[in-house]
C-alpha cells in the first residue's frame, strides 16, 4: 500500500499526473452536494431538488420556481457535466452511471420524485456527494 502512495506522490511531483481542473462554479456545486454550505443553504439529501434551488437562483439570477422545467434541465446538465468530469467508478462497467440513468425509470423509497429528471438530479447529487477527492494521499481535485 505504501508503494502505491509513494508512486502516486512521485508521479504528481514530476508533473506526470495532474489534478482535475474545476471552475469556481463546479467547486461550489460539489461543495453544496458534499454539505460544505449547511449554514448558508438548507441541505436535505431527501430532497436534492429543493437543496440546489437557492444556489441556482444566486448563480444564474433567475427564479427556479418560475421556470421549473428550464431549471431542472439546466441542473441536470450541469450536474452531469460535473459528475463526468470527476467520476471515479472503478467497477469497469460504469456502474455509477447506470445507477444515475436507472433512477429515472422508477420511483423508489429514497427517490420518490414525480419526474424522472428530478430522480436523476438526486442520483447525480448523491454520486457527487460520495465522490472520492483524495486517492493514495494525492488530491484528485481541490475544493
Amino acid at each position: 500500500m505504501k508503494a502505491k502512495i509513494i508512486k502516486a506522490k512521485l508521479l504528481r511531483f514530476l508533473g506526470i499526473t495532474k489534478p482535475i481542473v474545476l471552475t469556481k462554479q463546479e467547486i461550489e456545486w460539489i461543495k453544496l452536494c458534499k454539505g460544505h454550505y449547511r449554514d448558508k443553504y438548507k441541505t436535505n439529501a431527501r430532497n436534492w431538488v429543493d437543496t440546489v434551488k437557492p444556489m441556482f437562483n444566486e448563480i444564474y439570477g433567475w427564479d427556479a420556481d418560475e421556470h421549473r422545467r428550464d431549471f431542472l434541465l439546466c441542473m441536470f446538465h450541469k450536474l452531469l457535466d460535473i459528475y463526468l468530469k470527476i467520476q471515479y467508478d472503478q467497477s469497469g462497467s460504469n456502474q455509477h452511471l447506470k445507477t444515475i440513468i436507472g433512477a429515472s425509470f422508477e420511483r423508489t423509497f429514497t427517490r420518490d420524485y414525480e419526474l424522472p429528471i428530478e430522480r436523476c438530479i438526486a442520483a447525480l447529487c448523491g454520486e457527487i456527494q460520495n465522490n472520492q477527492v483524495i486517492e493514495n494521499e494525492v488530491n484528485r481535485y481541490y475544493l
